[in-house]
């Protein structure tokens, strides 16, 4: 589990708050990073066609990496 990678909820997607770099090195390395997201528990983010996902028990949703990018990937 990732703890310097902060992802937050936000509506029906998620936002990456803290981390971009140490994210994006991780996936390319090992394909997926697990972290902490407060009040759900652990997800696992994955690279998508054009974008990051998280795979969560609200099924697979899009990562936004700014608040402008909240809904860019559908």
């Amino acid at each position: 589990m990732l703890t310097d990678i902060w992802v937050v909820r936000n509506g029906s997607d998620y936002l990456l708050l803290h981390g971009h770099l140490r994210l994006a090195t991780t996936l390319v390395g090992e394909g997926a990073a697990y972290v902490e997201v407060k009040h759900e528990g652990l997800v696992k983010i994955t690279r998508g066609p054009g974008c990051f996902q998280v795979d969560s028990c609200h099924g697979l949703l899009p990562l936004s990496v700014t608040l402008a990018d909240t809904h860019g990937c559908r």
